[in-house]
């Protein structure tokens, strides 16, 4: 999450004045302050963590070397710099292609970004904007050598953000492969830490005495087939199944699509899914495979009769097109309140590349546009009726409307 101070910081702990230093023109300056977790922004039981406030006396003290003020000062807190896409960075952007200030300080330029191509652009639109970017720890500035260094300075950065990544991804594929829980434990289990008597802190996973006997009692359950998931999702609620909180998040009731990917977790029956791959865990399993394969026979057969191949056969499919806009006219059929398929909306409007085109809108998005075609079936009946093709069809009667082949 992102969060930007008021305009102008006064208070004592920021060392922030509003004094103006001596009759030299004031110089003025944005902050920028981010940390990559929300763990390091909470650390120590305080709302900025360590960290934080640590870059924010480093910039102070940068910001009184070259004389300048800080008007303003941007905080995104839990936000990785792999990606610019941060609340923070882009109100500061905005702030400063709005305002005069001379210097944006950061207290490492790995704060700001760890994309050497975020970096570059950053970087320009603060040249753009007559800004010095200006690192509290790290000698860059506008000169040939300066620019060489930012630029050595921002690959290393990118570097050691990917090369992370990469230590991560292979820890975590090596832990999988010993049988250890790669990710959050699903409900029903609790990640816990334990030290061993080397002093070392083991993370490993173990059975939630309270959740687990409703995990496995919904197996059991829904096995029978005498049940769906939206009545076992009643009954669950009923016997007090919740998720496990959060610092963040109080427990609350599952709902319908939490508990269709509970049952298809073989988590459940001691087998961890891991990129799409199936490892055997060594963690506590709290059913039967045969069990777990029971459910999933259920499901499939469940979706499978509940999945509908609707195919209109029509000769004139494929080759209708709007007079107007140019759209594909395709066959369809609706079904009014006394159930007799019927022509129900008007045409959408042209696909946006053809509207600018077309001047707009298609105008028979505004009116009844369907153009109705009698079958066999109604054309029997207008001959025994005496009915004109030009007024309302029978029940049979198909429907083609303008739209927008996707």
């Amino acid at each position: 999450m992102s969060t930007t101070t008021a305009p102008t910081l006064s208070h004592a702990s920021s060392g922030v004045t509003d004094e103006p230093m001596d009759d030299k023109p004031v110089l003025l300056a944005v902050s920028y302050l981010r940390v990559s977790t929300r763990e390091q922004a909470e650390r120590g039981g305080t709302d900025e963590g360590f960290s934080i406030p640590a870059q924010r006396e480093a910039n102070q003290r940068k910001a009184d070397e070259l004389g300048a003020r800080i008007v303003r000062e941007f905080i995104d807190a839990g936000e990785s710099a792999r990606s610019a896409d941060r609340d923070g960075l882009k109100e500061m952007l905005a702030f400063i292609a709005a305002s005069r200030v001379q210097f944006c300080l950061v207290h490492k330029l790995d704060r700001l970004a760890r994309n050497r191509a975020d970096d570059v652009k950053i970087h320009e639109a603060l040249i753009n904007a007559g800004v010095t970017l200006v690192s509290a720890t790290e000698s860059i500035d506008q000169t040939p050598s300066g620019m060489l260094v930012h630029g050595i300075m921002s690959s290393i950065a990118e570097f050691y953000s990917r090369n992370l990544a990469a230590e991560v991804t292979k820890g975590l594929s090596q832990k999988v492969a010993q049988g250890g829980t790669p990710m959050r434990a699903p409900i029903g289990y609790l990640n816990v830490r334990r030290t061993d008597e080397q002093g070392r802190e083991i993370r490993t996973v173990e059975v939630d005495p309270e959740r687990a006997p409703l995990i496995a009692w919904a197996f059991e359950q829904y096995a029978k087939g005498e049940t769906s998931v939206t009545g076992l999702l009643r009954d669950l609620t009923a016997r007090g199944l919740l998720t496990v909180p959060t610092p963040k998040r109080p427990s609350k009731a599952l709902g319908k699509n939490t508990l269709y990917k509970l049952l298809t977790n073989p988590y459940y029956a001691g087998v961890i899914r891991y990129k799409g791959v199936l490892y055997p865990g060594a963690h506590e399993p709290l059913i039967d495979p045969a069990l777990f394969d029971t459910v999933q026979s259920l499901l499939r057969a469940r979706t499978a009769k509940m999945t509908r191949h609707v195919q209109h056969a029509h000769h004139l499919k494929g080759l209708l097109h709007c007079g107007t806009c140019g759209s594909r006219m395709l066959l369809d059929f609706a079904t009014n309140p006394a159930a007799r398929p019927t022509p129900t909306s008007s045409a959408p409007a042209a696909p946006p590349r053809r509207r600018a085109a077309r001047g707009g809108r298609c105008p028979l998005r505004s009116r009844n546009a369907w153009l109705r075609i009698p079958t066999r079936a109604s054309r029997s009946a207008m001959r025994r009726t005496g009915t004109s093709p030009q007024r309302s069809m029978p029940h049979s009667t198909r429907a083609w409307r303008a739209v927008t082949k996707r």
